[in-house]
């Protein structure tokens, strides 16, 4: 009888223990995921327009009044949340904190920004559902989103806007990606986590945002913006940015009067423009590629402004790119005797590549969550620019996580809930591995600390 009762109560645990397995094996991060919450906070979000406005960022930030409107909403979400120390600062910019459950944990900073692009026209968003089954979507005034852009969401809820702005998933997409993940975690306490700050920041499209960010006195150990494309992607590679101001100041007479006195500053605009590489340019480029480009262009025959953008993934090579601009308009200026010429280089943001070698950990355990949620991660030299180069160059090391969005910067931007769900798996993935890896990296954040 004893023996049988032994075997009873073995059968017992064994059975019990593959119940609990299973019960851990379909309590995976994407099913503790509410993506009607995600997407209703997301369309929420979307709806306000946050378009900025480089000319005056570089005067105030924010640079519009109208980022401070998300502000004040994502800081009352996070007030009922029940976050500590939710503060909106004077630049408008919101941060919180969400205490670890567990001492002697990493402090991991996540930020996402609060600006649209004015690459297109901005205002109230009018976002649209579209339960996706294949062909071209077609907004309003004929914009249309190609259905080769839309081959991988099939069968999922596409969110575009009207297609009389864009939609803000650049980075309404990511705030709402990170306000789901602590969702997650605040109604599954069980869950260890690492100590977390919230951050969004105004003005990431002027490129201005994180200028007025103590990032340096900034107690968090790492960080991660939730800012690119796929969910993928990791991007640890940005641009070196400059963004070229170069002023023509002509000599203006009378047009009959004119002969051997007047030097038309928009001619020698002209003349300038023309001494540009022809292949340089966003549109000849992709890859690794650095160019030229014509931004803007304002004028009249006594005075030209051009603003211009210039990138290479090569530190020397895009200072190469600024010493040309330089030496070309010296020798126009001096071939041009009256006409005065300024030129301001106005250095952006510089690549994040080298410095994040300093902590290989915060790119191998980001590929390494990404890896959890399914996919295969691939490290991205992105095309641009974000919040995480400037934070980085200034000692917060901030790779970038894809937010999901496709077309950025367009009337035919879209993103579909799926693909937020996923990224938002992969940040409860990647402070998961944080937590798991504690023990053996805290050491080294200890020593990063002093």
């Amino acid at each position: 009888m004893k023996k049988i009762i032994i075997i009873v109560i073995i059968f017992l645990c064994v059975c019990n223990q593959i119940y609990a397995k299973n019960i851990l094996e379909d309590k995976t991060m994407e099913k503790l995921i509410n993506k009607e919450r995600l997407q209703a906070n997301f369309i929420k979000y979307a709806k306000i327009d946050t378009g900025s406005d480089s000319v005056k960022a570089e005067l105030q930030i924010p640079s519009t009044d109208k980022q401070k409107n998300l502000a004040i909403v994502i800081a009352k979400d996070l007030e009922q949340l029940g976050l500590k120390n939710v503060n909106i600062d004077k630049h408008y910019i919101v941060t919180a904190d969400f205490p670890s459950n567990r001492e002697n944990m990493p402090i991991i900073a996540l930020f996402a920004h609060m600006d649209t692009s004015s690459d297109v026209s901005t205002g109230p968003v009018n976002p649209q559902i579209h339960n996706y089954t294949g062909g071209d979507i077609v907004l309003k005034n004929n914009i249309i989103i190609k259905s080769e852009d839309l081959k991988n969401e099939i069968g999922n809820k596409v969110i575009t806007s009207d297609g009389t702005t864009l939609l803000g998933a650049d980075d309404k997409a990511g705030i709402a990606e990170i306000i789901e993940a602590i969702n997650v975690l605040i109604e599954n306490p069980s869950i260890i986590r690492p100590e977390i700050k919230l951050v969004f920041t105004p003005d990431e499209e002027t490129g201005m945002g994180t200028t007025v960010f103590d990032a340096e006195n900034f107690n968090a150990d790492l960080a991660y913006t939730v800012d690119g494309s796929a969910p993928q992607e990791l991007d640890t590679e940005t641009f070196n940015a400059y963004n070229p101001e170069i002023t023509i100041t002509g000599k203006v007479v009378h047009c009959g009067y004119a002969y051997n006195k007047m030097i038309n500053s928009l001619e020698v605009a002209n003349e300038f423009l023309s001494k540009l590489p022809k292949d340089e340019t966003p549109a000849k480029t992709k890859g690794r590629q650095g160019y030229y480009y014509i931004d803007e262009i304002k004028g009249t025959g006594e005075r030209t402004i051009i603003k211009m953008l210039v990138r290479d993934f090569d530190y020397n090579q895009a200072k190469k790119r600024i010493d040309f601009l330089e030496k070309t308009l010296k020798e126009i200026e001096k071939k041009h005797n009256g006409v005065i010429i300024d030129f301001k280089p106005k250095m952006r943001y510089l690549n994040m590549k080298e410095k994040l070698q300093e902590f290989p950990e915060v790119i191998t355990y980001a590929e390494e969550g990404i890896k959890r949620s399914g996919l295969n991660p691939k490290q991205n030299s992105v095309r641009g620019g974000t919040d995480g180069s400037a934070l980085t160059l200034r000692g917060l090391l901030t790779p970038n996580l894809g937010a999901g969005g496709e077309n950025f910067h367009s009337q035919t931007e879209f993103v579909s809930v799926e693909t937020m769900t996923k990224c938002c798996e992969n940040i409860l993935n990647i402070l998961s591995v944080w937590v798991e890896h504690s023990e053996e990296i805290m050491p080294k954040i200890l020593e990063r600390r002093k």
